[in-house]
């Protein structure tokens, strides 16, 4: 036991494998540890391993495998870099796809979408915002239950978005307020830009950030009840599009190769759909809420539903948990 201690104490300069201590420590129980105490101290142990620390540090060996062999446990072990850069801004590569994404989309949109139906999609317009209630034309189920949904997702994105996503460079409420008209294609230039805010805000957002008549949609956010009533919604128009039908589901596809109001509206329907699980995590990360490893993901599968029902379940500025 005496030669395994002593044989810790290595020349300077000499560096031991990770591997090589952890093996040469297995058999050091606490029994025996205890039972040398007389002889060997802890502090004369891990005295000249705190200094092999600093030269693991200067020869960028990772401090933690360092602290598997100190015994002292008022020595904390570093922070770890990766943790430490969790929580940076995205890269600019990402910045730069996620542009490059945005404007492929766009001229796809505009210059290469079909577009056969013009007049058709101008009179549809019309007829889905209530010009045209006398006309007996009734639009296609399932692209009204579509049409819906992209109603429903900017206020799904502003309750997520305005919180917990405010950025360095810019605002995130005039992008919001756009994406009433332009939904996804609105938002993701925000997305691109988007650089982490430092320091972090506090999430749920304190009481005294809620105050005044322009902050009444985030108050409502803050409470169940707007989430309630988004799934309220969403069921609906889910409920309305699963039940229209073979007809209507081929109708609708006949319309999405034809039109170029139902082709954009379907391709902004699957962005917001596909880009909403990233910021429901953070959101979720921001508030420290501990079942985001379980329900997040499975909330992100179910389009609209997922997200209204995460508002109903996230940690909230007015509840019960936190009003005390």
């Amino acid at each position: 036991m005496a030669a395994q201690l002593t044989s810790l104490q290595q020349a300077p300069g000499q560096v031991l494998r990770p591997s090589y201590r952890r093996a040469r420590l297995g058999c050091l129980t606490p029994a025996a540890l205890a039972g040398w105490q007389p002889a060997v101290s802890s502090s004369r142990l891990c005295a000249p391993l705190r200094g092999q620390q600093q030269r693991q540090s200067q020869q960028n060996i990772p401090a933690r495998h360092v602290s598997l062999i100190c015994c002292d446990s008022k020595t904390p072990a570093p922070e770890s870099s990766s943790n430490a850069a969790a929580g940076g801004a995205p890269s600019w590569a990402f910045n730069a796809g996620l542009l490059a994404l945005w404007a492929g989309l766009m001229g796809y949109v505009f210059l290469l979408a079909p577009n056969q139906t013009p007049s058709i999609d101008a009179f549809v317009v019309q007829k889905l915002v209530g010009l045209k209630n006398e006309d007996p034309f009734v639009v296609n189920d399932v692209f009204t239950s579509v049409w819906n949904f992209m109603g429903l997702y900017p206020l799904l994105y502003a309750a997520i978005l305005i919180p917990s996503a405010r950025s360095n460079k810019l605002p995130a409420w005039p992008f919001v307020c756009a994406s009433v008209f332009l939904g996804a294609y609105a938002l993701m230039p925000y997305m691109a830009l988007w650089e982490p805010k430092s320091p972090q805000q506090q999430l749920p957002p304190p009481e005294a950030e809620l105050e005044g008549g322009a902050k009444f949609f985030m108050r409502a956010a803050e409470t169940p009840w707007l989430g309630l009533a988004l799934a309220a919604g969403s069921s609906y128009w889910l409920y309305n599009a699963l039940a229209a039908g073979g007809g209507a589901w081929l109708g609708y596809l006949q319309f999405f190769d034809e039109s170029r109001l139902c082709h954009a509206t379907s391709i902004d329907f699957m962005l917001c759909t596909l880009l909403m699980p990233f910021w429901m995590n953070n959101d979720a990360q921001g508030r420290d809420w501990d079942k985001r490893g379980t329900l997040v993901p499975l909330l992100s599968l179910l389009p609209l539903l997922g997200p209204s029902l995460y508002l109903v379940l996230r940690p909230k500025t007015y509840s019960s948990d936190n009003s005390s």
